[in-house]
């Protein structure tokens, strides 16, 4: 993907960011998320992203992927929540893959890769290691895609709450050896 660009999110790419996550959700989680959660995704998570991106913490990255004039995917990268409260979080704690999601029409183009590398990348200078990243059970497409990137799951599960759904999820931890690209 030539013309492709990864670089740092602004507040002004929050709304093109919630259509890459609607689409997203809408084509990986079909018949993982019931499908009235999946078909009234809020829209209000433009706003929520909005104020996200304006509040600049430190440990936490979100990257956008962009081709041509168009933000085509987005992932957020920060310290592992489940091991420490944000006033602990500090180099040795885990890193997390909080989220990554790209626009089905630009799946297999290599703009998940090139995010996941510049915020693992990240991760690994601001001494956020090992990275992990929590996924939902029976997701092929996002199974696929972390295990082609070296992650594997190490055991850890927990229940993701989703508009009143209970979502059983996995974590995977990142192989030290894994390919940088």
């Amino acid at each position: 993907m030539v013309d492709m660009k990864i670089r740092t999110a602004t507040p002004a790419d929050a709304d093109e960011m919630v259509q890459a996550r609607t689409a997203s959700w809408r084509a990986a989680y079909a018949g993982l998320v019931d499908a009235a959660v999946l078909a009234g995704l809020p829209e209000e998570a433009s706003e929520r992203y909005v104020r996200h991106l304006a509040q600049k913490r430190p440990l936490e990255l979100t990257l956008v992927a962009e081709k041509g004039p168009y933000v085509i995917g987005f992932a957020m990268f920060t310290w592992d929540h489940d091991e420490a409260a944000e006033e602990d979080a500090a180099p040795g704690v885990p890193g997390e893959v909080q989220s990554i999601y790209v626009h089905p029409d630009h799946w297999s183009r290599g703009a998940g890769r090139a995010l996941m590398n510049e915020g693992v990348r990240w991760l690994t200078e601001a001494g956020l290691s090992p990275v992990r990243v929590w996924m939902m059970e029976g997701s092929e497409v996002s199974g696929r895609f972390y295990e082609r990137y070296g992650f594997e799951p190490d055991g850890a599960r927990k229940t993701a709450e989703i508009s009143g759904a209970s979502i059983p999820c996995r974590r995977l931890t990142l192989k030290r050896d894994a390919p940088a690209a």
